[in-house]
């Protein structure tokens, strides 16, 4: 039997890791950053917390009215006395300080502070009143319409624990504590270089035999929705010399540097052999497609990822791996990704050996998930990853898949364009 070459074209590759293998090997080989900073709360959306955060107070913190209405005491109502004294007025910000007697009501707007001596809230609708006397025909509950302090937050509770990503909901919540700063990780520092002869930037004419040079603002923009500095670190020619200058330069200045091309087995791909003199490689190749060729490692402290070189490509590996990385070396929890099972609209042809993430759009009709491919699914081929909203998970030992099985998918966020269709 013939040997089958060792390279990246073969379907089946015995030396490729497995996409589960490659995600435990690069967690395993990183620390978080141990560095932090105080940020004032304004800049704090997006920033990982570094630890967790106690409330100092009740919120609310005071007994207040859930609505407009009579603040009352229950056992004052009965089948003989079924009227109230109004005495006075409590406004949120103004409260009503002075004793309530029996058979006396305050009255309350939204927020405004319910009096000691009150148990209750009737409803400004279900009241009629003649002068200061008000009377209701309602059922008075003990409580009711009632807010208690740390209804919503309670005093020395943790609200918020280390290594969560800060929302715009957690930032209302440290408002509503009186926190106008946070303790929060350092942004690592992420590097990114294209390698190619054949590229050009996007400023100049292009030639034949030439591509712009995208994937540099492909990853700027995939790192965008990091709490990172960014650096990027432009187009190196492919010759050693010049890339191993360049990773010396990146390596010393980022705790990750992230690279596209180069990581093939073709005569101008130097990436792997520079990185093997300069650090460590963890792996190159992994079971899966698009996206095999990858080459992860280090160089001496700086977290090194060698994305291939095709777009779509570098979408795929960048969310299944990079994605995992910077979240464990910022601190951050892991994200859990939402799958679920649709119904295909069309057949499609996969070969056994990797596993693939095939582009696909995700619909909703009558209640059913349904989904297809987006277009062509070459690793070249951007727009298919630009009308998808989803990726189609297919394992390595799936082949053809025929219309109306059920598949594992994988959501982006999903619009309104993708229901009812």
């Amino acid at each position: 039997m013939k040997k089958m070459k060792d390279n990246c074209f073969n379907e089946f590759d015995p030396n490729a890791m497995s996409v589960e293998a490659a995600l435990e090997n690069i967690l395993k080989s990183i620390s978080s950053i141990k560095t932090s900073e105080y940020v004032d709360l304004k800049s704090a959306f997006g920033r990982i917390l570094s630890k967790n955060i106690k409330s100092k107070i009740n919120v609310p913190n005071y007994k207040n009215s859930a609505m407009d209405g009579y603040a009352v005491n229950v056992g004052d109502f009965n089948e003989k006395n079924k009227t109230y004294d109004c005495i006075g007025e409590s406004f949120a910000g103004n409260p009503f300080l002075k004793p309530v007697k029996k058979n006396q009501a305050i009255k309350v707007m939204t927020g405004g502070m319910v009096p000691s001596g009150c148990n209750a809230v009737i409803m400004k609708e279900l009241i009629t009143q003649k002068g200061r006397v008000i009377s209701t025909k309602s059922r008075i509950i003990k409580d009711q319409n009632i807010r208690f302090p740390g209804e919503d937050i309670k005093k020395n509770e943790i609200v918020l624990k280390a290594g969560k990503e800060i929302d715009e909901i957690d930032i209302g919540i440290l408002a509503s504590l009186g926190i106008d700063r946070v303790f929060v990780k350092k942004k690592p520092k992420i590097g990114f270089v294209s390698t190619g002869d054949e590229l050009v930037s996007i400023k100049k004419p292009i030639k034949i035999s030439q591509v712009y040079d995208s994937n540099r603002y492909l990853l700027h923009g995939l790192l965008k929705k990091y709490p990172v500095e960014i650096k990027d670190y432009g187009v190196v020619k492919d010759k050693i010399k010049s890339i191993e200058k360049k990773f010396v330069e990146a390596s010393l200045n980022c705790d990750v540097l992230i690279t596209t091309g180069g990581v093939s087995v073709g005569d101008a791909d130097y990436v792997k052999e520079v990185l093997e003199k300069l650090g460590k490689v963890n792996f190159w190749k992994i079971a899966v497609k698009p996206g095999r060729p990858l080459a992860y490692g280090k160089i001496k402290k700086c977290i090194f990822f060698g994305l291939p070189g095709n777009p779509v490509s570098v979408v795929v590996t960048f969310n299944l791996f990079v994605n995992a990385a910077l979240n464990k070396l910022m601190g951050k929890g892991q994200d859990h990704v939402l799958s679920l099972e649709a119904e295909l609209l069309m057949s499609i042809k996969k070969r056994k050996g990797r596993k693939e993430y095939k582009r696909g759009i995700l619909l909703s009709k009558n209640n059913k998930l349904y989904v297809r491919k987006s277009g062509l699914q070459g690793s070249n081929i951007l727009s298919s990853v630009k009308d998808a909203n989803c990726y189609i998970e297919l394992g390595e030992n799936m082949r053809e898949v025929p219309k109306g099985a059920k598949v594992k998918v994988l959501p982006f966020t999903l619009t309104s364009e993708h229901y009812e269709q």
